[in-house]
């Protein structure tokens, strides 16, 4: 992935970052409700997973909003120009481990490489990431569980990744839908960019 640096002195939000940055949680998210009957009637229709087929939508709209791809690395604000994605997978042993997608691929070489990937997570995986940190969305999903709202377990000193969770599909009242969650940092993010996210998640999920 390639990266350049962000000037933030010449940026037009130079004073959130400097109002934002030094701040002990500086984190900004939401959940919201997004309908996914179009993109449940594809699916169905043809056959792909649940889960490999709801991430390449929802890194997608994630990396189609340049500030959700800006990182903060040795002081300065970086903007990778594509983020793969960190995903928790769920391991026979009711333990969990990582594993990378290369969201960013077309769909077909996303689908075969991330089969092939999750599978490796399940049977071997850790907790260790390969590539570089700053380059992921930290990417979990509850898919047992249809919720309102999230608490995602974050580090001190922050980082800067964006997280991005869902949960349960479901369809009440003839309409399909389920809850997305994003969190990001305040520095690099406000909620005109978090709403963008979304704009473009419902478009393609539509």
């Amino acid at each position: 992935m390639k990266k350049r640096i962000i000037d933030m002195e010449k940026d037009p939000r130079r004073e959130q970052y400097a109002y934002f940055a030094p701040l002990r949680d500086p984190y900004v998210g939401v959940t919201c409700r997004v309908d996914a009957a179009g993109w449940q009637k594809r699916r169905t229709a043809s056959g792909a997973p649940v889960f490999l087929s709801l991430a390449y939508e929802i890194l997608a709209a994630a990396n189609s909003v340049p500030e959700l791809r800006r990182r903060i690395e040795n002081g300065q604000v970086v903007e990778y120009d594509r983020c793969r994605c960190s995903c928790t997978v769920a391991k026979p042993d009711g333990a969990y481990a990582y594993c990378t997608l290369d969201c960013t691929l077309p769909w077909d070489a996303f689908l075969k490489e991330g089969r092939e990937r999750l599978a490796e997570a399940r049977s071997g995986g850790t907790m260790g990431e390969d590539g570089e940190s700053g380059e992921y969305f930290f990417v979990s999903c509850v898919p047992w569980l249809d919720y309102t709202s999230m608490v995602q377990p974050v580090p001190e000193p922050p980082v800067s990744n964006v997280r991005l969770a869902w949960g349960k599909c479901v369809t009440e009242n003839g309409k399909t839908s389920l809850p997305v969650t994003i969190v990001a940092h305040h520095a690099l993010a406000d909620g005109i960019h978090l709403a963008a996210f979304f704009d473009e998640l419902k478009r393609r999920l539509g």
